[in-house]
């Protein structure tokens, strides 16, 4: 098993510079889906209003992604937020929405970064995410977990963060 450090150089160094141009991915209203980071990158839930994994679809939380300006040579500045929950954000290393977190700007690495032809959700250069269940992602049955960046400790699955886009904002679909 690699260590954080190695990982994360791993990770850092496997990831081309965003040169593709944005797409729906990460803007407009969606759900952060828990994409497993091997080749298959197999979909194994979501996350819930209150960022939470989850492999029931009823508890499937919607977000809104608001892009912010970015330099030219970023892919991606955006905050995500959870309609009447609140921002979302990272808190020691753990994924939350609520009224009282704090929002950050998220990014990508965009349509040629981990999960080919995908963004998927970065934090400054972190974006792998597990738990600290024996096992995940959690069974149908169980209760949602806490999500938080990866550090080498975790068993069960590690996961990207995707996005399934679901409408715009400015859609008349609201």
């Amino acid at each position: 098993m690699l260590s954080l450090p190695a990982l994360l150089l791993t990770l850092t160094a496997a990831l081309a510079a965003p040169t593709s141009t944005p797409t729906k991915d990460f803007s407009g209203y969606g759900q952060l889906r828990t994409l497993y980071i091997h080749d298959d990158h197999e979909d194994l839930g979501c996350l819930t209003a209150v960022g939470k994994w989850t492999a029931d679809e009823s508890q499937c939380g919607i977000f809104v992604a608001e892009q912010l300006p970015a330099p030219p040579q970023v892919l991606s500045n955006f905050q995500l937020s959870a309609p009447g929950i609140g921002n979302c954000g990272i808190e020691v290393a753990t994924f939350k929405c609520g009224e009282d977190v704090k929002p950050v700007t998220f990014g990508t690495w965009g349509t040629k970064g981990p999960v080919p032809g995908r963004d998927v959700l970065r934090y400054s250069q972190y974006g792998v995410f597990a738990t600290n269940a024996a096992d995940s992602p959690p069974a149908l049955k169980d209760e949602a977990l806490d999500i938080h960046f990866y550090s080498g400790a975790e068993k069960g699955k590690w996961v990207w963060l995707g996005w399934e886009f679901l409408f715009d904002i400015d859609s008349d679909d609201e």
